[in-house]
């Protein structure tokens, strides 16, 4: 969905379920300038014109843990001033990592987990980005999403050890089928050059196999 919102054309992302998290998501991406509803099995998105986004606007996460580490960066790489709001324990939640590497790439990030808000400014821009591998792979995916947009190419370095590299590996695979590159260098080290565009394309969600764990 948010390779989608990104494109340059609309889209059909095919995903019969919907949860919590999923319309998370779509509301985040709505509030960016994003078009999505879900019919027919499957999510009809209309892509964020960037000349056109709201701002400042209000990005509600719910309890959504992967809405918030996935748009955090790439509201940063959009330019956008935003108010990210969290219910329940997600304000609680480590975002620290990942904050502190964007604000040292030009983004001002206020956490006020005292009334569940996380505001979002300033303009991202391109470098090294130093991410430990035994947090969350959920803010590697943010930046994977995120660094694209940039002007200049960027790395990100983790420091081992690294967990849950399938994740990383499923996020690169989205953005290969929305026609963006991003490879691993070596085990601890991913390179993102700038300046691509997301590709518009048609796509099938497969099913969720870590939450389907627990049953099998």
């Amino acid at each position: 969905l948010i390779c989608a919102a990104l494109a340059d054309k609309p889209t059909h992302v095919f995903c019969e379920n919907e949860s919590q998290d999923i319309a998370a998501t779509v509301r985040c991406l709505q509030s960016l300038g994003a078009s999505i509803w879900h019919e027919g099995g499957a999510y009809r998105v209309i892509p964020i014109h960037r000349e056109r986004i709201p701002q400042p606007c209000t990005l509600d996460c719910g309890e959504s843990g992967s809405t918030l580490r996935f748009l955090v960066p790439v509201v940063c790489a959009l330019g956008v001033t935003a108010t990210f709001k969290m219910a329940g324990r997600l304000a609680q939640r480590p975002m620290e990592p990942l904050a502190t590497q964007l604000r040292e790439h030009g983004c001002t990030i206020t956490h006020k987990p005292e009334t569940g808000e996380m505001v979002v400014s300033g303009q991202l821009t391109a470098g090294t980005f130093t991410i430990p591998g035994n947090v969350s792979s959920q803010f590697i995916t943010g930046l994977l999403f995120a660094l694209p947009l940039l002007d200049g190419d960027s790395a990100i370095l983790i420091s081992p050890p690294l967990e849950s590299r399938p994740y990383i590996d499923l996020t690169l695979q989205a953005l290969r089928s929305f026609g963006i590159c991003a490879q691993w260098v070596d085990e601890c080290t991913l390179h993102i050059p700038g300046n691509q565009r997301y590709r518009a394309t048609d796509i099938s969600v497969e099913g969720d196999w870590s939450g389907a764990a627990f049953f099998a």
